[in-house]
Protein backbone atom coordinates (compact mmCIF):
# COMPACT_ATOMS: atom_id res chain seq x y z
CA UNK A 1 0.00 0.00 0.00
CA UNK A 2 1.52 3.11 -0.99
CA UNK A 3 0.92 6.13 1.43
CA UNK A 4 2.26 9.65 1.31
CA UNK A 5 2.96 11.28 4.64
CA UNK A 6 0.65 14.41 5.63
CA UNK A 7 1.84 16.74 8.60
CA UNK A 8 -0.15 18.54 11.00
CA UNK A 9 -4.20 17.73 10.51
CA UNK A 10 -6.41 17.85 8.07
CA UNK A 11 -10.17 19.22 8.10
CA UNK A 12 -11.74 18.54 11.25
CA UNK A 13 -9.15 16.22 12.55
CA UNK A 14 -6.54 18.98 12.93
CA UNK A 15 -5.78 20.33 17.30
CA UNK A 16 -6.71 16.21 17.60
CA UNK A 17 -3.59 15.18 15.42
CA UNK A 18 -1.97 18.08 15.39
CA UNK A 19 2.12 17.27 15.19
CA UNK A 20 1.33 13.90 14.59
CA UNK A 21 1.89 12.34 10.67
CA UNK A 22 -1.05 10.58 9.29
CA UNK A 23 -1.12 7.91 6.47
CA UNK A 24 -3.50 8.52 3.28
CA UNK A 25 -3.72 5.67 0.86
CA UNK A 26 -3.16 7.31 -2.89
CA UNK A 27 -4.15 6.31 -6.41
CA UNK A 28 -3.72 2.13 -7.59
CA UNK A 29 -0.01 1.02 -7.19
CA UNK A 30 0.69 -2.25 -9.38
CA UNK A 31 1.35 -5.25 -8.30
CA UNK A 32 2.37 -8.50 -10.41
CA UNK A 33 1.04 -12.11 -9.15
CA UNK A 34 2.42 -15.12 -11.27
CA UNK A 35 0.63 -18.55 -10.86
CA UNK A 36 2.83 -21.65 -10.59
CA UNK A 37 4.24 -22.09 -13.53
CA UNK A 38 6.80 -19.89 -16.03
CA UNK A 39 8.55 -18.42 -13.01
CA UNK A 40 11.60 -17.61 -15.31
CA UNK A 41 9.55 -15.50 -17.59
CA UNK A 42 7.59 -13.63 -14.53
CA UNK A 43 10.80 -12.83 -13.34
CA UNK A 44 12.70 -11.28 -15.91
CA UNK A 45 9.28 -9.05 -16.61
CA UNK A 46 8.90 -7.95 -13.57
CA UNK A 47 12.12 -7.59 -11.64
CA UNK A 48 14.81 -7.27 -14.75
CA UNK A 49 12.55 -5.23 -17.00
CA UNK A 50 9.67 -3.37 -14.53
CA UNK A 51 11.98 -3.41 -11.24
CA UNK A 52 9.61 -4.50 -9.13
CA UNK A 53 8.71 -7.44 -6.95
CA UNK A 54 6.94 -9.86 -7.54
CA UNK A 55 2.97 -10.06 -5.61
CA UNK A 56 3.23 -12.91 -1.86
CA UNK A 57 1.39 -15.56 -2.34
CA UNK A 58 1.07 -19.54 -1.21
CA UNK A 59 0.05 -21.99 -3.27
CA UNK A 60 -0.93 -25.09 -1.84
CA UNK A 61 -2.11 -28.92 -2.35
CA UNK A 62 -4.41 -31.05 0.08
CA UNK A 63 -3.79 -34.40 0.48
CA UNK A 64 -7.19 -35.21 -1.55
CA UNK A 65 -5.55 -32.68 -4.65
CA UNK A 66 -7.84 -30.07 -4.10
CA UNK A 67 -5.50 -26.50 -4.37
CA UNK A 68 -5.05 -23.55 -2.17
CA UNK A 69 -4.18 -20.23 -2.72
CA UNK A 70 -3.19 -17.57 -0.01
CA UNK A 71 -2.56 -14.07 -0.59
CA UNK A 72 0.41 -13.26 1.56
CA UNK A 73 -0.02 -9.01 0.99
CA UNK A 74 -2.78 -6.45 0.77
CA UNK A 75 -4.43 -5.50 -2.56
CA UNK A 76 -6.91 -3.40 -1.70
CA UNK A 77 -6.95 -0.46 -4.34
CA UNK A 78 -3.82 -1.93 -6.13
CA UNK A 79 -3.53 -1.92 -9.91
CA UNK A 80 -3.35 -6.06 -10.07
CA UNK A 81 -1.61 -7.97 -12.95
CA UNK A 82 -1.46 -11.71 -13.19
CA UNK A 83 0.78 -13.55 -15.48
CA UNK A 84 -0.09 -17.04 -15.88
CA UNK A 85 2.50 -18.87 -18.33
CA UNK A 86 2.46 -22.96 -18.04
CA UNK A 87 5.96 -24.84 -17.22
CA UNK A 88 5.29 -28.78 -17.64
CA UNK A 89 7.76 -29.64 -14.77
CA UNK A 90 5.81 -27.75 -12.30
CA UNK A 91 2.48 -28.23 -12.87
CA UNK A 92 -0.47 -29.87 -15.82
CA UNK A 93 -1.82 -27.34 -17.32
CA UNK A 94 -5.71 -27.94 -16.01
CA UNK A 95 -4.34 -27.69 -12.80
CA UNK A 96 -2.88 -24.38 -13.77
CA UNK A 97 -5.72 -23.01 -14.44
CA UNK A 98 -7.67 -24.10 -11.95
CA UNK A 99 -4.93 -22.28 -9.47
CA UNK A 100 -5.57 -19.02 -11.77
CA UNK A 101 -9.19 -19.57 -11.36
CA UNK A 102 -8.48 -19.43 -7.27
CA UNK A 103 -6.18 -16.58 -7.40
CA UNK A 104 -8.27 -14.25 -9.38
CA UNK A 105 -11.01 -14.82 -6.32
CA UNK A 106 -8.90 -14.59 -3.85
CA UNK A 107 -7.44 -11.37 -5.52
CA UNK A 108 -11.17 -9.70 -5.57
CA UNK A 109 -12.21 -10.46 -2.16
CA UNK A 110 -9.49 -8.26 -1.39
CA UNK A 111 -11.18 -5.29 -3.42
CA UNK A 112 -8.18 -3.90 -5.42
CA UNK A 113 -9.04 -1.33 -8.16
CA UNK A 114 -8.25 -3.86 -11.15
CA UNK A 115 -7.22 -7.43 -12.17
CA UNK A 116 -5.80 -7.91 -15.32
CA UNK A 117 -4.55 -11.36 -16.40
CA UNK A 118 -1.42 -11.71 -18.76
CA UNK A 119 -1.52 -14.90 -20.80
CA UNK A 120 1.44 -15.17 -22.36
CA UNK A 121 -0.26 -18.06 -24.53
CA UNK A 122 -4.15 -18.77 -24.73
CA UNK A 123 -4.67 -21.90 -23.54
CA UNK A 124 -7.31 -24.30 -25.19
CA UNK A 125 -6.84 -21.84 -28.33
CA UNK A 126 -7.35 -24.60 -31.00
CA UNK A 127 -10.71 -25.43 -29.98
CA UNK A 128 -11.70 -21.89 -31.63
CA UNK A 129 -15.11 -23.33 -33.78
CA UNK A 130 -17.24 -26.72 -33.82
CA UNK A 131 -16.53 -28.87 -36.82
CA UNK A 132 -19.39 -31.03 -35.38
CA UNK A 133 -22.33 -30.93 -33.22
CA UNK A 134 -21.95 -31.31 -29.76
CA UNK A 135 -18.48 -29.43 -29.29
CA UNK A 136 -17.39 -26.68 -27.32
CA UNK A 137 -15.72 -23.25 -27.65
CA UNK A 138 -13.60 -23.90 -25.19
CA UNK A 139 -11.38 -20.67 -24.86
CA UNK A 140 -14.54 -18.46 -24.89
CA UNK A 141 -15.64 -20.69 -21.48
CA UNK A 142 -11.93 -20.31 -20.46
CA UNK A 143 -12.28 -16.27 -20.51
CA UNK A 144 -15.67 -16.30 -19.15
CA UNK A 145 -14.92 -18.36 -16.30
CA UNK A 146 -12.26 -16.09 -15.66
CA UNK A 147 -14.17 -13.12 -16.00
CA UNK A 148 -16.43 -14.66 -13.16
CA UNK A 149 -13.59 -15.30 -11.06
CA UNK A 150 -12.34 -11.51 -11.04
CA UNK A 151 -10.91 -10.36 -13.98
CA UNK A 152 -11.22 -7.16 -15.10
CA UNK A 153 -9.00 -7.21 -18.54
CA UNK A 154 -6.65 -10.03 -20.47
CA UNK A 155 -3.33 -9.79 -22.70
CA UNK A 156 -2.22 -12.39 -24.52
CA UNK A 157 0.09 -12.91 -27.53
CA UNK A 158 -0.53 -14.28 -30.93
CA UNK A 159 -3.82 -15.86 -30.80
CA UNK A 160 -4.06 -18.79 -32.98
CA UNK A 161 -7.50 -17.62 -34.59
CA UNK A 162 -7.66 -13.64 -34.67
CA UNK A 163 -11.39 -14.19 -34.39
CA UNK A 164 -10.42 -15.06 -30.73
CA UNK A 165 -10.69 -12.13 -29.46
CA UNK A 166 -14.55 -11.21 -30.15
CA UNK A 167 -14.25 -14.44 -27.33
CA UNK A 168 -13.54 -11.98 -24.69
CA UNK A 169 -17.31 -11.06 -22.64
CA UNK A 170 -18.96 -7.68 -23.33
CA UNK A 171 -17.10 -5.00 -22.34
CA UNK A 172 -13.86 -6.50 -21.58
CA UNK A 173 -10.79 -5.71 -23.37
CA UNK A 174 -8.57 -8.90 -24.83
CA UNK A 175 -5.74 -6.86 -25.93
CA UNK A 176 -3.56 -9.09 -28.79
CA UNK A 177 0.15 -8.53 -28.94
CA UNK A 178 2.36 -9.41 -31.83
CA UNK A 179 5.94 -11.32 -31.38
CA UNK A 180 6.58 -10.63 -35.02
CA UNK A 181 9.80 -8.18 -34.43
CA UNK A 182 10.90 -10.21 -31.81
CA UNK A 183 11.07 -13.03 -34.16
CA UNK A 184 12.14 -11.49 -36.82
CA UNK A 185 15.31 -9.92 -34.66
CA UNK A 186 16.32 -12.92 -34.01
CA UNK A 187 16.56 -14.35 -37.72
CA UNK A 188 18.63 -11.44 -38.69
CA UNK A 189 20.82 -12.11 -35.60
CA UNK A 190 21.20 -16.11 -36.24
CA UNK A 191 20.82 -17.12 -39.52
CA UNK A 192 24.11 -16.88 -40.62
CA UNK A 193 24.90 -14.95 -43.69
CA UNK A 194 21.47 -13.30 -43.55
CA UNK A 195 20.66 -12.34 -47.23
CA UNK A 196 17.02 -10.99 -48.05
CA UNK A 197 17.29 -11.74 -51.66
CA UNK A 198 17.96 -15.50 -51.09
CA UNK A 199 15.62 -15.74 -48.06
CA UNK A 200 12.31 -16.97 -48.15
CA UNK A 201 9.35 -17.37 -45.62
CA UNK A 202 7.40 -20.25 -45.50
CA UNK A 203 3.56 -20.55 -44.20
CA UNK A 204 3.21 -23.75 -42.49
CA UNK A 205 -0.33 -23.87 -44.11
CA UNK A 206 -2.66 -21.99 -45.65
CA UNK A 207 -4.08 -20.33 -42.67
CA UNK A 208 -0.86 -18.65 -41.75
CA UNK A 209 -0.63 -17.03 -45.32
CA UNK A 210 -1.50 -13.54 -43.54
CA UNK A 211 1.21 -13.48 -41.21
CA UNK A 212 3.55 -14.97 -43.46
CA UNK A 213 3.39 -12.51 -46.16
CA UNK A 214 3.52 -9.74 -43.96
CA UNK A 215 6.59 -10.75 -42.32
CA UNK A 216 8.14 -11.52 -45.74
CA UNK A 217 7.58 -8.01 -46.45
CA UNK A 218 8.50 -6.68 -42.99
CA UNK A 219 11.79 -8.73 -43.65
CA UNK A 220 11.91 -7.29 -47.39
CA UNK A 221 12.35 -11.44 -48.92
CA UNK A 222 10.44 -13.83 -50.63
CA UNK A 223 7.33 -16.03 -49.65
CA UNK A 224 6.36 -19.74 -49.64
CA UNK A 225 3.46 -21.80 -49.05
CA UNK A 226 3.21 -25.02 -48.13
CA UNK A 227 -0.24 -26.42 -49.30
CA UNK A 228 -1.68 -29.43 -48.34
CA UNK A 229 -4.13 -31.12 -49.99
CA UNK A 230 -5.63 -34.90 -50.68
CA UNK A 231 -5.37 -35.95 -54.89
CA UNK A 232 -7.95 -37.88 -54.47
CA UNK A 233 -11.10 -38.40 -52.07
CA UNK A 234 -9.56 -40.79 -48.81
CA UNK A 235 -5.74 -40.88 -50.18
CA UNK A 236 -3.53 -39.68 -48.56
CA UNK A 237 -2.24 -36.19 -47.80
CA UNK A 238 0.39 -34.25 -50.15
CA UNK A 239 2.45 -31.13 -49.47
CA UNK A 240 2.13 -28.98 -52.42
CA UNK A 241 5.54 -26.44 -52.44
CA UNK A 242 4.19 -22.76 -54.15
CA UNK A 243 6.94 -20.33 -53.82
CA UNK A 244 7.55 -16.71 -55.34
CA UNK A 245 10.10 -16.99 -58.23
CA UNK A 246 13.81 -16.90 -57.02
CA UNK A 247 16.79 -17.21 -59.09
CA UNK A 248 18.57 -18.33 -55.63
CA UNK A 249 16.92 -20.29 -52.53
CA UNK A 250 19.37 -20.64 -49.76
CA UNK A 251 17.34 -19.80 -46.46
CA UNK A 252 13.96 -20.85 -45.84
CA UNK A 253 12.55 -20.18 -42.82
CA UNK A 254 9.17 -22.05 -42.13
CA UNK A 255 6.67 -19.60 -40.03
CA UNK A 256 3.43 -20.76 -37.77
CA UNK A 257 1.65 -19.45 -34.63
CA UNK A 258 2.64 -23.20 -32.67
CA UNK A 259 4.81 -25.77 -32.92
CA UNK A 260 2.68 -28.91 -31.13
CA UNK A 261 3.59 -32.66 -31.84
CA UNK A 262 5.93 -30.94 -34.77
CA UNK A 263 3.73 -33.90 -37.51
CA UNK A 264 2.50 -31.41 -39.75
CA UNK A 265 6.15 -29.12 -39.91
CA UNK A 266 8.04 -32.41 -40.24
CA UNK A 267 6.43 -32.71 -43.54
CA UNK A 268 6.44 -29.68 -44.72
CA UNK A 269 10.71 -29.49 -43.74
CA UNK A 270 10.20 -32.81 -46.12
CA UNK A 271 8.64 -30.83 -49.05
CA UNK A 272 10.74 -27.68 -48.80
CA UNK A 273 13.72 -30.17 -48.73
CA UNK A 274 12.43 -31.71 -51.95
CA UNK A 275 11.58 -28.27 -53.06
CA UNK A 276 14.96 -26.48 -52.58
CA UNK A 277 17.65 -29.36 -51.91
CA UNK A 278 20.46 -26.87 -51.52
CA UNK A 279 18.39 -24.83 -49.16
CA UNK A 280 19.00 -24.30 -45.57
CA UNK A 281 16.01 -24.94 -43.31
CA UNK A 282 14.98 -22.92 -39.74
CA UNK A 283 11.48 -23.53 -38.54
CA UNK A 284 10.21 -20.48 -36.27
CA UNK A 285 6.84 -20.23 -33.71
CA UNK A 286 5.67 -18.31 -31.37
CA UNK A 287 4.12 -21.02 -29.01
CA UNK A 288 6.38 -23.77 -28.40
CA UNK A 289 4.09 -27.08 -26.75
CA UNK A 290 6.40 -29.65 -28.39
CA UNK A 291 4.13 -32.18 -26.76
CA UNK A 292 4.24 -36.21 -27.55
CA UNK A 293 6.94 -37.34 -29.69
CA UNK A 294 7.91 -33.74 -30.95
CA UNK A 295 11.48 -34.19 -29.29
CA UNK A 296 11.72 -37.49 -32.21
CA UNK A 297 10.53 -35.68 -34.56
CA UNK A 298 13.12 -32.70 -34.47
CA UNK A 299 15.86 -34.93 -34.41
CA UNK A 300 14.09 -36.84 -37.55
CA UNK A 301 14.04 -33.37 -38.98
CA UNK A 302 17.71 -32.41 -38.23
CA UNK A 303 19.22 -36.23 -39.20
CA UNK A 304 17.04 -36.91 -42.23
CA UNK A 305 16.33 -33.29 -43.60
CA UNK A 306 18.91 -31.61 -42.75
CA UNK A 307 16.99 -28.79 -39.95
CA UNK A 308 19.72 -26.25 -38.56
CA UNK A 309 17.35 -24.84 -36.22
CA UNK A 310 13.46 -24.96 -34.39
CA UNK A 311 13.00 -21.60 -32.36
CA UNK A 312 10.28 -21.17 -30.16
CA UNK A 313 9.54 -17.84 -27.69
CA UNK A 314 8.91 -18.09 -23.66
CA UNK A 315 5.19 -17.58 -23.59
CA UNK A 316 5.27 -21.34 -21.89
CA UNK A 317 8.62 -22.70 -20.02
CA UNK A 318 10.82 -24.50 -22.54
CA UNK A 319 12.88 -26.31 -19.48
CA UNK A 320 11.37 -29.88 -20.30
CA UNK A 321 11.48 -29.47 -24.57
CA UNK A 322 15.17 -28.38 -23.82
CA UNK A 323 16.05 -31.70 -21.67
CA UNK A 324 14.08 -33.87 -24.18
CA UNK A 325 15.89 -32.81 -27.11
CA UNK A 326 19.34 -33.04 -25.35
CA UNK A 327 18.41 -36.54 -24.04
CA UNK A 328 17.14 -36.90 -28.35
CA UNK A 329 20.97 -35.58 -29.09
CA UNK A 330 19.52 -32.66 -30.87
CA UNK A 331 21.06 -30.05 -28.04
CA UNK A 332 21.31 -26.86 -29.27
CA UNK A 333 18.62 -27.20 -31.92
CA UNK A 334 15.98 -25.98 -29.94
CA UNK A 335 16.40 -21.69 -29.42
CA UNK A 336 14.52 -19.31 -26.87
CA UNK A 337 13.72 -16.00 -28.06
CA UNK A 338 13.08 -14.52 -25.09
CA UNK A 339 10.05 -11.92 -25.44
CA UNK A 340 9.60 -10.84 -21.53
CA UNK A 341 10.41 -7.47 -22.51
CA UNK A 342 6.93 -7.45 -25.18
CA UNK A 343 5.01 -8.34 -21.75
CA UNK A 344 6.54 -5.64 -19.61
CA UNK A 345 5.65 -2.50 -22.18
CA UNK A 346 2.02 -3.84 -22.29
CA UNK A 347 2.11 -3.98 -18.34
CA UNK A 348 3.73 -0.37 -17.92
CA UNK A 349 1.36 0.63 -20.54
CA UNK A 350 -2.11 -0.58 -19.08
CA UNK A 351 -1.10 0.66 -15.87
CA UNK A 352 -0.41 4.54 -16.92
CA UNK A 353 -3.32 3.79 -19.24
CA UNK A 354 -1.83 4.43 -22.28
CA UNK A 355 -2.70 2.23 -25.09
CA UNK A 356 -0.57 -0.92 -26.50
CA UNK A 357 -2.58 -1.12 -29.78
CA UNK A 358 -0.58 1.64 -31.20
CA UNK A 359 1.84 1.49 -33.98
CA UNK A 360 4.73 3.25 -31.43
CA UNK A 361 4.51 0.17 -28.87
CA UNK A 362 3.76 -2.70 -31.53
CA UNK A 363 6.57 -1.33 -33.87
CA UNK A 364 8.91 -1.72 -31.04
CA UNK A 365 11.77 -4.79 -30.97
CA UNK A 366 13.82 -6.22 -28.28
CA UNK A 367 16.45 -3.63 -28.81
CA UNK A 368 14.41 -0.37 -29.77
CA UNK A 369 14.37 2.34 -27.17
CA UNK A 370 11.65 1.85 -25.09
CA UNK A 371 10.76 5.18 -22.40
CA UNK A 372 7.92 3.95 -20.66
CA UNK A 373 9.79 0.93 -19.68
CA UNK A 374 13.45 2.79 -19.17
CA UNK A 375 10.79 4.61 -16.18
CA UNK A 376 8.98 1.75 -15.37
CA UNK A 377 10.90 1.25 -11.98
CA UNK A 378 10.90 5.00 -10.48
CA UNK A 379 6.72 4.47 -11.11
CA UNK A 380 5.64 3.19 -7.58
CA UNK A 381 8.29 4.98 -5.70
CA UNK A 382 6.69 8.65 -7.58
CA UNK A 383 4.03 8.24 -8.35
CA UNK A 384 1.87 7.04 -4.90
CA UNK A 385 4.63 8.58 -2.68
CA UNK A 386 4.56 12.34 -2.90
CA UNK A 387 4.89 14.37 -0.33
CA UNK A 388 1.83 16.76 0.82
CA UNK A 389 2.29 19.58 3.65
Amino acid sequence: WYQRRVHGGFGGLGAGILGMSAYVPVGHPPVVFSTVGNQDLCEKVVQVHLGWKLGAVTYGTFPNGEISVKLEQSVGNFDVFVICSRDDLQSEVNFMLMQLLLLLDALKSEAPHRITVVLPCLEYARQDRKFAAGETIAPKLLLHLMLTAGADRFVTVDLHNEAESGFSPAHVPLDELASDKYLMHFIREQVQGFNPDETLVCAKHAGGTKRGRKMADDLGIGFMLADKFRAKAGGESEVRIIADAMQSMKWVIILDDMFDTCSTLAEVVDAVRRFAPEAKIFAVATHGYLSKDAHEQIRRMVVQSQLEWIAVTNTMSQRRALEKCEEFGVNGRLKVVDISRLLAGAIIRIHLGASVNLPKFRQLGPTAPDALLADAARVPATQYSLKVR
